[in-house]
């Protein structure tokens, strides 16, 4: 009954199918690997800041307050909260 429905022909034509599929992807790996050569590969890393929590526009400055600017906002918006 099989055979009724996947007749013999079919078959070779997907494996057929299938060996052109393998032939596509293998020669495109390749073609991709060569073009991968091209580019290197680079570590990417900041240097360390020391000093990154003493930066004005610091996130972190902002949160502490030790910078004059940051405790003078904090100041003025909680007088200004305050007022509403």
């Amino acid at each position: 009954m099989l055979q009724v429905l996947f007749p013999q022909a079919y078959q070779i034509e997907v494996s057929r199918l299938r060996q052109q599929l393998d032939e596509a992807h293998l020669a495109w790996v390749k073609e991709w690997k060569q073009r991968q050569a091209e580019f290197k590969i680079e570590n990417v890393r900041f240097r360390h800041d020391p000093l990154w929590k003493k930066r004005i526009f610091s996130i972190q400055a902002a949160r502490d307050g030790d910078i004059w600017f940051w405790r003078a906002t904090r100041v003025i918006l909680g007088w200004g909260v305050a007022s509403i």
